[in-house]
């Protein structure tokens, strides 16, 4: 999670948005943010398409005046038509979202809660970190965050950014590592101990997580590390309820497009049992983190790509650019090219967009040279 300069805030018209507009709200003002207000019709007939741009129009209105009075800048108001999930994605990345904020789904009363498909799909694909926001529960304060760590560079991601957030908040906060349960065999082949082999993987299970958390900066945050055994989701879940957190932050991997890779087993098993509003922080490399047949699959868009544009055949070749960038948002020739032929075409803003990006990603890079973990 970045400086949060920009945030998405993902809208319905009705009720189950306040939860996530109080979040938004208070990120915003923790961090001085802009909102990007978005409503996505979704396609239906024409007539009642432009009922519903209108009924979404009167809500973006009295919305962004809510939020003026609460001293909260509105950069701009979106409305689109077409699907959500695939509309919230492409909007945060033209406009540069830092974060996106979105409702997770509907709870229908006090012990059922069902993961809205939408909120599930911009969790899976969106390269930026994605706060989904439980609706029905108190306020969302951030006054107690739970960040669960495997010890992983990925988890370690996850954590930096829930200290970032606890210290601009106030938050308190718990970091977690679950023990998980082995076979003796797998215990043994790992500790290469055979009596007590479950303890002893255990034991270096405890030892590494003390070593991972020497590794992080906590000043000027309250924290606490906590230690549980057993099945991890059964166990985050159990930790949050017991420990009374309204936030969960957990790092996931950065695969664009490919949800059942982006997310490990334990957080897909999160997003089905959120015991509180959920922050998934993704990994800022992705590059490194990409398959080789996606690597295979965007060099073909991307020789392609070249070869329409050398023969001006612009649009062809900003559809397969946009490919590549839609697997890879790091890709730094595909939005290059997009800022030129977008230029050629007229498209001069949303060229000025893919620019920033790139000087932002720049400016990224050069920090990571001069400031390495």
């Amino acid at each position: 999670m970045r400086m949060l300069q920009s945030i998405l805030l993902a809208v319905e018209c009705r009720r189950v948005d306040d939860a996530a507009v109080d979040a938004a709200v208070r990120l915003a003002a923790a961090f001085g943010s802009q909102l990007t207000l978005l409503h996505v019709v979704e396609t239906a007939h024409p007539a009642f398409q432009l009922y519903q741009m209108q009924d979404a129009e009167s809500y973006m209105d009295k919305l962004s005046n809510r939020l003026a009075e609460k001293q909260v800048t509105v950069a701009r108001s979106v409305i689109k038509s077409g699907a959500p999930a695939h509309t919230i994605i492409n909007v945060a990345q033209e406009h540069n979202a830092d974060l996106i904020v979105i409702g997770a789904g509907d709870q229908r009363n006090s012990a059922v809660f069902t993961l809205g498909p939408i909120a599930e799909a911009v969790t899976g694909h969106a390269p930026q970190p994605v706060l989904a926001v439980r609706p029905g529960d108190p306020e969302l304060h951030f006054k107690k965050i739970l960040c669960p760590v495997d010890q992983s560079r990925t988890s370690f991601r996850g954590l930096q950014n829930a200290v970032r957030l606890a210290k601009a908040i106030g938050s308190e906060l718990f970091v977690l590592s679950v023990i998980p349960e082995v076979s003796w065999l797998t215990a043994a082949v790992e500790t290469g101990v055979l009596t007590d082999a479950r303890a002893e993987h255990a034991s270096e299970w405890a030892q590494e997580f003390e070593q991972f958390l020497q590794k992080a900066d906590f000043s000027g945050v309250s924290w606490k590390s906590v230690v549980r055994y057993g099945v991890p989701h059964e166990q985050i879940v159990a930790a949050a309820r017991e420990l009374g957190s309204d936030l969960i932050v957990v790092g996931a991997t950065g695969r664009t497009g490919l949800v059942q890779v982006l997310l490990g087993s334990t957080t897909r098993r999160l997003l089905r049992d959120m015991p509180c509003s959920l922050l998934t922080v993704k990994q800022d490399d992705v590059l490194e983190e990409l398959f080789e047949s996606d690597l295979v699959g965007i060099s073909r868009l991307m020789t392609e790509a070249r070869s329409l544009s050398d023969t001006k055949s612009h649009l062809p070749a900003i559809i397969l650019y946009r490919q590549v960038v839609s697997r890879d948002p790091f890709h730094v020739e595909a939005m290059s090219g997009l800022a030129v032929l977008l230029d050629t075409i007229g498209e001069s803003e949303e060229a000025a967009r893919y620019r920033h990006r790139l000087a932002r990603l720049e400016s990224s890079r050069q920090r990571t040279v001069d400031s390495p973990e």
